[in-house]
């Protein structure tokens, strides 16, 4: 009965911040994110952060993102605070990207622009690995949020034990305590912005609730991407270089091997002059 789950989410949204609060605030955060695996993790590489936040205007019908430059990119809307289905949309063409459904006893959602990727259900997980939200993709590939780290992991070969990888590709962090104010940072190379923003959502409706104490270091740094410098020769300034010719070539190298000009010097004419009864004579001659 959809009329009775988005209260029932409301609920449990409560009640999940009232234990996470309390839990914090005893000092026995690890609790929340109770685990234990042998997999290999690999550490997030973020490259691309968004801010989910509610309207102010519309606290109960609208969710902004925005871009870590303070630009809306997305809204996620739903028609009263009854219905437990939203719709997100692009901003501000408002190009319908996904329809999501946080409800109490469902949790899904469509992607209306990517091939392959349609119904999808978020399951739950609970075991030695912790508490988890799973999902999969047409990759083939396992992916997760967890509980208390909030990171979202793409598993190769879950239960493998040593043999299990779990690459973390995006993290989720609550800005301001209870507040729906949360920080995605994501890496864009191994997992799409708009799933992140999807899944993401889905969790921070009905799976964490808004009780995490907040840290006050802000926003989490992102580096500008480096642009390869390339060396181009531009043909609007730069003189092209002017084609090789054999023939002058050669010319040139004979230049520089024989001088043009050579300096004649007149050699003198020498005669000599021998007599019986004399000594010899020299006699030189200037030409």
């Amino acid at each position: 009965m959809p009329i009775f789950e988005s209260p029932a989410i409301y609920v449990q949204s409560t009640l999940i911040t009232l234990a996470t609060y309390f839990i914090q605030h005893a000092y026995i955060k690890p609790a929340i994110d109770l685990h234990s695996t042998d997999a290999n993790f690999v550490p997030l590489v973020p490259t691309k952060a968004v801010h989910i936040r509610r309207d102010n205007k519309n606290r109960q019908t609208r969710v902004n993102v925005f871009d870590n430059k303070g630009n809306k990119i997305y809204t996620i809307e739903r028609e009263s605070a009854s219905t437990p289905t939203w719709s997100m949309f692009t901003y501000p063409h408002r190009h319908e990207i996904a329809t999501i459904r946080a409800g109490f006893f469902l949790k899904s959602f469509d992607f209306h622009n990517k091939v392959g990727v349609t119904h999808r259900v978020l399951e739950r997980e609970n075991g030695l690995s912790g508490r988890l939200r799973t999902f999969y993709l047409n990759d083939g590939y396992k992916y997760v949020w967890t509980r208390g780290a909030k990171f979202l992991e793409r598993v190769t070969n879950p239960g493998g034990n040593e043999e299990e990888t779990r690459e973390r590709i995006a993290k989720v962090k609550l800005m301001r305590q209870r507040k729906f104010d949360y920080e995605l940072v994501i890496d864009e190379k191994k997992v799409d912005i708009e799933v992140a923003i999807v899944t993401g959502f889905l969790c921070m409706m009905t799976f964490w609730g808004m009780g995490d104490i907040t840290e006050t270091v802000g926003p989490t740094y992102i580096p500008e991407p480096k642009v390869e410098e390339i060396s181009t020769i531009d043909t609007t300034t730069s003189k092209q270089p002017e084609p090789i010719i054999i023939e002058k070539v050669i010319e040139r190298i004979v230049e520089k091997a024989v001088p043009t000009e050579t300096k004649t010097e007149s050699v003198p004419n020498i005669t000599f002059e021998v007599q019986a009864d004399d000594d010899a004579d020299v006699i030189i001659e200037k030409a």
